[in-house]
């Protein structure tokens, strides 16, 4: 992984979490550069703010020339107007579900949340270790 981690625009304002034992933080920055909005972001809004969200995918798409050939682009710096033209799979994946979910009335939620896929994935996490200890995670803890 990249030390600094998944910036939030271009000055490098994001700031690292401590973790015990091997690193300690940085502060806060006390202003922000450009700011960055992602389409996906707004597409997860379908379900609760319908006329909101594509108000404001249509806005995206328009203000920032942020809508290529394979969709929505990965995110935009508002006040540049810099547009990270690259397509990400985890923001396409959350898009596809959004809608599934908008115009399936809950189908993706349903999916995961009736219990088949935690049945199935239980018993791989059970054998998954979790932690600097060493211990065993199990669900019976």
């Amino acid at each position: 992984m990249d030390g600094p981690g998944y910036t939030s625009d271009q000055e490098r304002t994001s700031v690292d979490q401590p973790y015990e034992g091997c690193r300690e933080g940085s502060e806060a920055p006390t202003e922000y550069g450009d700011g960055v909005v992602t389409p996906h972001a707004s597409f997860l809004a379908l379900r609760y703010a319908p006329q909101e969200a594509v108000k404001n995918l249509r806005n995206i798409a328009r203000d920032f020339d942020a809508y290529g050939p394979g969709g929505f682009y990965d995110a935009v710096a508002v006040r540049s107007g810099q547009v990270s033209e690259r397509y990400l799979a985890l923001d396409q994946g959350m898009i596809m579900a959004a809608l599934g979910n908008a115009l399936a009335d809950d189908a993706m939620h349903d999916y995961v949340a009736d219990g088949a896929v935690e049945d199935s994935l239980r018993p791989l996490m059970e054998m998954e270790e979790f932690g600097s200890s060493g211990r065993r995670s199990s669900h019976a803890e």
